[in-house]
């Protein structure tokens, strides 16, 4: 007759899977017990206690290496630093509780926004801060829908790794009006009515009017010619990416718009399309 119990046996009466009870042996946390001729485990009282107590120290939320480490004490020091280990837990489940309330009161203001997606604070692409500053005078003027686009622009295409040449290389072209913005005054009036298309329906005409007025203007012709000096037009696998992520981003009529665009740019200037598609 058999006198020990059985791993099955063992979890029932526990109340802990058999594949829990074996991964803590796989650990070392639990002794092996002797085994029949078979290879079946068998389990006295003494493996009961002990995984009842590793169960009991897991509900309170302790790690299962601060278990290996109370059940290597010596008894006479067991209350003592099962005590330690209890404070410790309550200090950690007081940050935790901050930092919970903290990641409330953060979704609440995204909620309260309008803005359900997070953007890093310092993540940008075209814009950073000097360059920002630079530009402050020109679109201090400008709409908040402009604005907000080029802010929702930045921190979406800001969020990626981009290479530091690249970084450098996408900022140039706004650098450079930065540096001559009185040649581009008609361009930054043209951005704000690009923005404002968002809320337009795909087959409104001025989305039409405004790729012809774009491909019409001397300015653009001006920045095109500085993009292709500068090599900006050439073609690369994070251009194309960066097209792509644009896309994404952009209503149905400003997608509607840069379709015109390339079309129109393609008859008037065939030199500049190259460029265009890549914008």
């Amino acid at each position: 007759m058999r006198e020990l119990l059985q791993i099955g046996e063992v979890a029932r009466l526990v109340g802990v899977s058999t594949k829990t009870i074996r991964y803590y042996h796989e650990i070392g946390l639990l002794p092996e017990p002797e085994r029949t001729e078979s290879g079946y485990r068998l389990y006295a009282a003494r493996h009961l206690l002990c995984l009842q107590r590793i169960r009991r120290l897991r509900v309170l939320g302790l790690s299962l290496e601060r278990i290996r480490e109370l059940l290597s004490e010596a008894p006479e020091n067991n209350e003592s630093t099962l005590r330690a280990a209890l404070h410790s837990l309550v200090e950690e489940t007081t940050v935790q509780i901050l930092e919970l309330e903290e990641r409330r009161a953060f979704l609440q203001r995204l909620l309260n926004s309008g803005r359900l997606e997070p953007a890093g604070e310092d993540t940008y692409l075209f814009y950073p801060p000097a360059l920002k500053e630079q530009l402050a005078p020109y679109l201090a003027h400008m709409s908040a829908e402009w604005l907000e686009w080029g802010q929702r622009l930045d921190a979406m295409l800001g969020s990626f790794n981009w290479p530091a040449e690249f970084r450098q290389a996408a900022q140039a072209p706004l650098q450079h009006i930065a540096e001559y913005p009185e040649r581009y005054r008609q361009l930054f009036v043209l951005e704000e009515r690009f923005a404002a298309l968002a809320q337009l329906a795909v087959d409104d005409p001025e989305i039409e009017q405004l790729a012809e007025e774009y491909v019409q203007s001397q300015e653009l012709m001006q920045f095109f010619l500085y993009l292709a000096k500068s090599g900006m037009g050439e073609k690369s696998p994070l251009f194309n990416v960066l097209g792509g992520l644009l896309s994404s981003i952009v209503a149905p009529a400003q997608q509607r718009f840069f379709e015109l665009l390339v079309q129109k740019a393609s008859a008037i200037h065939p030199s500049c399309t190259k460029i265009e598609q890549e914008q």
